[in-house]
Formats: C-alpha cells, sequence, structure tokens
C-alpha cells in the first residue's frame, strides 16, 4: 500500500484521481486517515463536503505552491 509523505510546506495540492477529478487540498489538517487505515479522508477546498479516497487512485499529487 502507497503512503502519502507530505510535509506541511508542500500544500496546498492538487490531487487528481484516476477517475480525473481534481481536488486542491490546502492545509494537512484537511486530510485525515480513515480508521479502516486503507483510505483517505480529504475535506477539499474545491468540491464537495468530503471525499474517502483509496491511494490506489491517486494519479499524481501536485504541489501548488510556488518557490519563494
Amino acid at each position: 500500500m502507497a503512503t502519502l509523505n507530505l510535509a506541511e510546506g508542500d500544500f496546498p495540492v492538487e490531487i487528481t484521481l484516476s477517475s480525473g477529478d481534481k481536488y486542491l487540498v490546502p492545509h494537512p489538517d484537511y486530510t485525515f486517515l480513515h480508521p479502516n487505515k486503507k483510505d483517505v479522508t480529504i475535506y477539499p477546498e474545491n468540491g464537495p463536503y468530503c471525499v474517502m479516497i483509496n491511494p490506489a487512485h491517486i494519479v499524481s499529487l501536485r504541489p501548488l505552491r510556488t518557490a519563494s
């Protein structure tokens, strides 16, 4: 199983799923490991209230922070 290792400085990130759906996650506090220990629950800035994601369906994680 893949793990998501993102530091707070990597946020905001755009998560793209295999379905083509994209979600903007502004801060690590918007992500939670589901109690089943297999899925990630996110509270995206640009979408529905919450989304449960199986990490196997994540196609890309793109940090949106620009270098300062």
